[in-house]
């Protein structure tokens, strides 16, 4: 083990300094930039190797092994397609979101002892100024052509549907998560009142809850459903147990109105173009897996490869690419089914984990993994923002599986 290296009245070092400022990066880049959020995992790199140097050891958990196997497997797969690779550089580094999730399991712990509870309000006030000010932001784009970030009238460039400072598919899901785990705040505000205020917990509720509602994404509405009523079987079982007979009751009622055609209604009706389209995705995805069922097509490849598999098996929608939006087809079609079964391990694993630790913060993060999950059935959420998020909390999660307890939980 190490021994955090700041004395009394000594100041922080160096390596605080910059795992404060990663973390600075990362937390005001959440919800508004993947180049922005991309500073997390440059700064936090050298401090951990050091940290290990110094002699930083820890247990690994099984969920651990799960992560490494699957960064192993990504690596494998990428090499053995390394010919028909599309921006190789981009593929490899798909990889390493898996191996930082492990990486800096104990930086975290460095972080978090020595942090004074200033540089932690500092952490969440710039999330939710970045939550603010992205709503803003998106209106302005989508409703008035104005993008104030450029400072420039583009009537024609941005949808009509709210994206804050990204894409509205992105922002509604990644606020749909985070609403989640405001959820768990607020049942647990006594304890987190010391860095959390009613009122911030308030705003950051409501930005959430308007980001959800205008970029209308169905599927971050079912996310929430979801994450809510797991973290509710806590709280307030019965409602959560009800909510959750509720959502499969929907589910049902949907799908029997989409087959029907009974509604014009988006939200009731889901056999409409985007979703014919989606569907063209699952379908190109499948295939791809049953042709290339071991190594697949190499890390982040699915999305260049879908005009070709579309044209082979003559797959509807030609003209539509990108990625599967489903988070196990596109494991599977980029890594081939070994890869799917050591991310399905590490979801299941990592879970199991989390339910087991009986905490307040443990299920808060496991009801956002299920939420995670559960959007993740009709959008690829492993996007640069999103994979920085639930990467970073599965770092902070196993701080206490290595039987080490920050003083901030």
């Amino acid at each position: 083990m190490f021994e955090l290296n700041r004395a009394s009245g000594q100041g922080f070092s160096k390596k605080y300094h910059f795992i404060f400022w990663g973390m600075i990066f990362l937390f005001l880049g959440l919800t508004a930039s993947p180049t922005i959020v991309a500073g997390y995992h440059i700064l936090i790199f050298v401090p951990t190797l050091f940290l290990f140097k110094e002699g930083l050891r820890y247990k690994l958990p099984k969920s651990s092994w799960a992560l490494i196997a699957l960064s192993i497997w990504g690596l494998v797969a990428s090499f053995y397609n390394l010919e028909s690779l599309v921006n190789p550089n981009k593929a490899f580094q798909e990889v390493k979101y898996y191996l930082f999730g492990v990486f800096c399991i104990g930086t975290l712990l460095y972080f978090f002892k020595q942090a004074p509870k200033k540089h932690i309000k500092l952490l969440l006030n710039l999330l939710l100024f970045a939550i603010i000010v992205g709503f803003f932001v998106g209106i302005s784009r989508s409703k008035f052509g104005f993008d104030p970030v450029k400072w420039e009238y583009v009537p024609d460039k941005y949808h009509n549907r709210v994206g804050g400072f990204t894409n509205y598919m992105r922002y509604g899901y990644s606020s749909a998560l985070m609403m989640v785990l405001g959820l768990g705040a607020w049942f647990n505000l006594n304890k987190v009142k010391t860095y959390i205020s009613k009122r911030w917990l308030i705003l950051f509720s409501i930005f959430n809850l308007l980001a959800i509602g205008f970029s209308e994404t169905r599927g971050a509405v079912l996310a929430l459903l979801a994450g809510g009523s797991f973290i509710l079987l806590k709280y307030r079982p019965r409602i959560g147990a009800a909510l959750i007979g509720f959502g499969a009751l929907s589910v049902l009622s949907i799908a029997v109105i989409s087959y029907t055609g009974s509604s014009d209604n988006r939200y009731f009706n889901i056999n409409d173009g985007s979703n014919f389209k989606r569907m063209s995705q699952f379908y190109s995805a499948i295939k791809t897996i049953q042709e290339k069922p071991i190594f697949g097509l190499g890390a982040d490849q699915f999305s260049y490869n879908v005009p070709a598999i579309k044209k082979k098996y003559d797959i509807w929608a030609k003209d539509y690419s990108g990625h599967s939006h489903n988070i196990f087809l596109e494991h599977g079609a980029n890594y081939g089914i070994p890869g799917l079964i050591f991310f399905i391990s590490f979801l299941l694993l990592w879970f199991l984990e989390l339910v087991k630790t009986k905490t307040d913060v443990s299920w808060a993060i496991a009801s956002y993994l299920v939420a995670f999950v559960v959007g993740g059935q009709v959008e690829l959420l492993f996007d640069v923002i999103n994979s920085h998020l639930i990467f970073f909390l599965y770092s902070y999660s196993q701080m206490r599986r290595v039987g080490l307890k920050s003083s901030h939980e």
